[in-house]
């Protein structure tokens, strides 16, 4: 039986992390809730349900269609919502500034859904044939068609390397040129094809991940866009209110746990900064110091959790810090 709000003829998007997103934004302050990442819309429906407090609520998606899908699935919503169509690196212009210091949760489940996953069209896996696409707004103008052929040798290198970590990067990007200079590379297949023959049989479906996941990345500028998206998320918040974000490979989650970590020490200053002059208290506290990770069940149940990591902070100010509540570490 399809549910409302999920596509006919593609499998069922599982929200990751559910019971531990909805109790790590249990402590609701009051205010608005706002999905940044909207997705098919699980974690809201679940958020929306289970935590009280929720006045209003906000859902953001890149993903035109999904955002489209979502609506159809919380139309029952009884309380005052919006849908917007946008990246959440603008989160504060997509919420409104009459919103800065009154929301009581913000909600970010990175990276890319099964549903872009599981549609050859979308181009964002290796493992069926699709055009090159990776758009998670198809509004952008830049494709993964123009990142594989119109990047030059060491920039497409630079950009595996970087966002894939992978170590066959060079010899990856010098078989990807080779590759179209028989005519431009226009399908997932032949990609997968030319970065393959450099890439240990072993080892290549992982490798072809990290090689796609790479090209992604660059074509949705997805680093960025979480550098800026944090940072908006920190001004929207309430005393009280808090940050959840559900990262899915170590760049990610690597911007996220270095980011709450400054913003512990009470610093604000724009990521790789040389010098912080802002000298203030802390700015969040982490109820949790390590990352929630899916337990056995889950990730047997779906196993594409089984790379996610959960992080939490909680602004301050006002008494936002609750006695009794565990502070690891």
């Amino acid at each position: 039986m399809i549910r409302s709000g999920d596509v006919p003829g593609r499998p069922e998007h599982v929200p990751v992390l559910l019971p531990e997103t909805v109790e790590a934004l249990r402590p609701f302050p009051g205010g608005l809730f706002v999905d940044g990442t909207l997705g098919p819309g699980g974690h809201a429906e679940a958020v929306l349900k289970d935590v009280r407090g929720i006045e209003a609520f906000v859902g953001i998606d890149r993903d035109g269609e999904t955002l489209a899908s979502a609506r159809t699935r919380l139309a029952g919503i009884s309380l005052p919502s919006r849908f917007a169509h946008g990246d959440f690196r603008d989160l504060v212009r997509l919420v409104g500034e009459e919103w800065l210091g009154r929301v009581g949760g913000v909600l970010l489940d990175l990276g890319v859904s099964s549903i872009h996953l599981d549609d050859p069209e979308r181009g964002f896996s290796h493992g069926a044939e699709g055009p090159l696409d990776m758009r998670m707004n198809r509004r952008d103008e830049k494709s993964a068609f123009d990142v594989v052929n119109g990047y030059d040798e060491k920039r497409l290198a630079d950009t595996i390397r970087r966002y894939g970590e992978e170590r066959n990067a060079r010899a990856i990007a010098r078989e990807i040129v080779r590759e179209r200079e028989s005519g431009p590379i226009r399908d997932t297949a032949r990609l997968a094809r030319a970065a393959g023959r450099r890439i240990p049989a072993r080892m290549r479906t992982k490798g072809l991940s990290r090689v796609f996941q790479a090209i992604r990345i660059e074509v949705n500028d997805e680093l960025g866009a979480l550098e800026s998206g944090l940072d908006g998320a920190l001004e929207l918040l309430a005393p009280g209110g808090r940050l959840v974000v559900i990262a899915y490979h170590s760049l990610e989650d690597r911007i996220v746990k270095e980011r709450f970590r400054q913003w512990e020490r009470g610093c604000v200053c724009p990521p790789r900064a040389p010098v912080c002059l802002c000298g203030r208290g802390p700015l969040v506290r982490l109820p949790h110091r390590r990352a929630i990770r899916p337990g056995a069940e889950e990730t047997a149940r779906n196993p594409r959790a089984r790379s996610a990591r959960l992080r939490t902070a909680e602004k301050l100010g006002g008494g936002a810090a609750r006695a009794g509540e565990e502070d690891l570490g």
